[in-house]
């Protein structure tokens, strides 16, 4: 007879080697898709006639779809499913990434984005939502900094394999940007048709797991549940009666006013340093992810290991203002490490910020919360860009509008030091693997 030896540090494992890859790649995919439009901001307006204002309107346009449709896309994935809901989301909106190659006038740039924005509504919080089904709050953290470490990832392989394929300019009568629009697009549209396969909805419908493993993993996931909800809510004036929920969502808002603001806008910043082509652009714009790479990988790791939400929460968003506001007052080449440390600090405040909603929700009520919390931060993606064009329209300098967006996420920070409710001890890591929590089989 033997005797295997089941820990939660094993069951952790095995389930991060299943689901983390895909989900990793499809986050690139979904950030590439919805964000390569930023080096292609002077090409549309040379080509199509967009203008800074217009532009950053169209690239934050994205995200009132976005906002508009995650609370019923983060529903439908609860009640049937993350494996077809994602496949089907991930199909439109490669689609609509490939026929961003079309735009030819404001208008239809303004339309096009507002629908791959609506799209992709439930894709993040849907992901968020399924990572609560699979991980414990102990390892949640990790799992969630993994997967939001793609957008650094698709950032820093994004900007130079964009870059690139503008170079194709002319080939076969397209133009540059449209090159890039299709062949980012299809890789989307092929993953959405594997998803079914490579994903389970629930540990309980794993058969990749053994039994034992399925029910230490339930049992953990259980463990953590404030409280039992599987009934939705009947209406969103429900949830906004917390006044938690009033401030995670201010707080997320202002995390992404930050991230995308800067996103959209980097590129043109890097342009400011003289002898740089599209290629170069592209490869100097993706340094500043390599410290957001880090900071998403870091930040969770401490907020796990400590048990701590709101320290390391409040550090990353510290951070992303002091690099915003070096990014405007250094030279050209210091700014850059400046927003080196901004990434740092907004994308490490992420996968932090993620694991405070399931600490006071559950069930259906948690899907629609997710959702909600994620659509109106998301506004802060809209916001970002529109308020950097609007700035650069009135002042000339692009630069001048992180003033703006630092000012917003500072008020954040200040909403994050009044989360005591998310203190050391909420969210506080289980007992490590080979501890208590092992199960033996014979």
């Amino acid at each position: 007879m033997t005797t295997a030896v089941i820990t939660a540090e094993s069951v952790r494992r095995k389930v991060s080697r299943r689901l983390l890859p895909p989900l990793f790649v499809m986050f690139v995919l979904s950030f590439l898709d919805r964000t390569n439009v930023a080096l292609v901001k002077t090409h549309l307006a040379t080509d199509v006639g967009v203008s800074a204002a217009a532009y950053g309107f169209g690239a934050g346009i994205f995200f009132l779809g976005y906002a508009l449709l995650g609370v019923p896309s983060n529903l439908v994935l609860h009640r049937i499913g993350a494996r077809r809901w994602l496949s089907v989301m991930m199909l439109a909106w490669g689609v609509l990434s490939c026929a961003m190659a079309l735009v030819s006038s404001p208008t239809s740039f303004y339309v096009l984005r507002f629908l791959l924005g609506s799209a992709e509504a439930g894709f993040f919080p849907g992901v968020i939502l399924y990572l609560t089904y699979w991980f414990p709050g102990a390892d949640r953290g990790k799992a969630t900094g993994v997967f939001q470490s793609a957008v650094a990832v698709a950032s820093l392989i994004g900007n130079p394999v964009g870059g690139y394929l503008i170079g194709l300019h002319g080939l076969g009568g397209l133009a540059g940007w449209q090159w890039m629009f299709l062949l980012e697009g299809l890789p989307t549209v092929l993953l959405a048709v594997a998803i079914p396969w490579l994903l389970t909805d629930r540990p309980e419908q794993a058969k990749w797991l053994t039994p034992e493993e399925r029910r230490l993993l339930s049992d953990r996931i259980a463990a953590d549940r404030p409280g039992d909800d599987a009934r939705p809510p009947r209406a969103i004036r429900q949830i906004l009666s917390d006044s938690r929920v009033l401030r995670l969502m201010f707080v997320y808002f202002a995390i992404q006013i930050g991230v995308y603001g800067v996103t959209f806008w980097l590129p043109a910043l890097v342009g400011r340093i003289d002898g740089l082509g599209d290629l170069g652009i592209g490869f100097v714009s993706a340094l500043p992810w390599v410290f957001a790479l880090l900071g998403v990988l870091l930040l969770p790791w401490i907020s796990d290991r400590t048990g701590d939400r709101r320290g390391p929460l409040r550090l990353a968003m510290v951070l992303t203002v002091a690099g915003l506001i070096g990014a405007v007052v250094l030279p050209p080449v210091a700014a850059i490490g400046a927003l080196g440390v901004a990434a740092f600090g907004f994308l490490g405040a992420q996968p932090v910020f993620w694991q405070v909603p399931p600490t006071i929700l559950t069930g259906a009520r948690m899907a629609g919360t997710i959702a909600l919390i994620s659509g109106f931060g998301n506004l802060g993606g809209f916001l970002g860009p529109y308020l950097m064009g609007l700035v650069e329209t009135a002042t000339g300098s692009g630069a001048a509008g992180l003033y703006v967006i630092g000012a917003v996420v500072a008020a954040g920070a200040v909403v994050v030091t009044g989360f005591r409710w998310v203190g050391r001890d909420a969210g506080r890591p289980a007992p490590r693997a080979g501890r208590p929590t092992a199960d033996v089989v014979d």
